[in-house]
């Protein structure tokens, strides 16, 4: 009975995950030809073709995908039993290597992970940003050990084999505008219908775009999108000098120097769950069981903040009702 190497089947995974030998290759620092000829070699132990080398893209055959499914479990078997023997003498030491969206990752992850620094001096922790749409794909691969990702319950994401995944916070989604727009300071919920001739800012590609093009259609319009540009701050500059209104959740932080107004839309709240996510093997690591219970405390804090953020907005508003009335 051959024995399959875990090694060349971390390799095929890898491939497929990146779409070329080259790209997984570059990732894992072998050369393309070393990459080919491992694979090569599995195909030999394994009697059936894995890799489709027809196709532009290096994709996966049936066989390459079956055989995938079971790495991803064998991988997670391995890094548990790697995790329970860790955590037999108590000690939280190593690196932890933590992923944090760019933008509003730093307001919940950096507090958390200043108190693990703290509660374990022996911890190496090291920050990598990551785009939004990497952070999953690149912790399911061994690159990172844990990351702060985002997702919309309205806009449903396929489903990443081998993670662990932990909401810790739901972050509300609201409409910004123009400091100077007649809607700025409503004291009230707005239906979005209100802003159906507005220019509007979002990126057709992303989950964000994604949920304000199933809530303006909701509320009966098609955005005029005069912006495609995915990335808040640019977006907050824009909407900040009157380029048009935007959807962007309470998590994200506006730019100094460029105010807005932020309005809750009516209607069925518009919210974005934050989870931390590791892989489903590791969960019980020393590094990543006290993880866990820091951003939970972290996040606590930060939602506490906001509701008392909320509170002195609606304060504010009455305050201004009263002088007007």
């Amino acid at each position: 009975m051959t024995v399959l190497d875990v090694r060349k089947l971390v390799l095929l995974r890898e491939v497929g995950a990146r779409g070329s030998i080259a790209a997984a290759a570059q990732a894992l620092n072998y050369t393309r030809s070393a990459v080919s000829q491992q694979l090569s070699a599995l195909e030999s132990e394994t009697g059936t073709a894995l890799l489709d080398r027809g196709s532009k893209r290096a994709e996966l055959t049936p066989a390459g995908r079956l055989l995938v499914a079971h790495t991803d479990r064998i991988v997670s078997q391995l890094e548990t039993a790697e995790a329970q023997l860790l955590a037999t003498d108590g000690e939280v030491a190593g690196e932890l290597r933590v992923g944090v969206p760019l933008h509003e990752g730093p307001a919940l992850l950096v507090p958390a992970l200043n108190r693990l620094r703290e509660d374990h001096p022996r911890l190496r922790i090291t920050l990598h940003g990551v785009a939004p749409d990497e952070g999953r794909q690149t912790v399911r691969l061994g690159r990172l050990d844990a990351v702060l990702a985002t997702g919309y319950p309205r806009v449903p994401e396929p489903r990443v084999p081998g993670l662990y995944e932990e909401e810790v916070l739901r972050d509300r989604v609201r409409l910004i505008t123009a400091p100077g727009h007649p809607l700025a300071r409503a004291e009230r919920p707005c239906p979005l219908e209100e802003f159906a001739g507005e220019p509007w800012l979002l990126d057709r590609t992303s989950h964000l775009g994604r949920l304000a093009l199933h809530a303006c259609a909701g509320a009966g319009f098609v955005p005029d999108i005069v912006s495609d540009i995915g990335d808040m701050q640019a977006v907050f500059g824009l909407v900040s000098l009157g380029w048009g209104v935007a959807l962007v959740p309470d998590l994200v932080p506006s730019r100094p120097g460029l105010p807005v107004g932020r309005i809750t839309p009516a209607g069925p709240e518009l919210m974005r769950r934050v989870t931390l996510v590791v892989r489903a093997g590791a969960v019980h690591s020393p590094q990543v069981a006290a993880l866990l219970p820091a951003v939970r405390e972290a996040a606590a804090d930060l939602t506490r903040r906001q509701e008392a953020s909320d509170q002195a907005d609606q304060a504010g508003y009455a305050d201004q009702a009263d002088q007007r009335g």
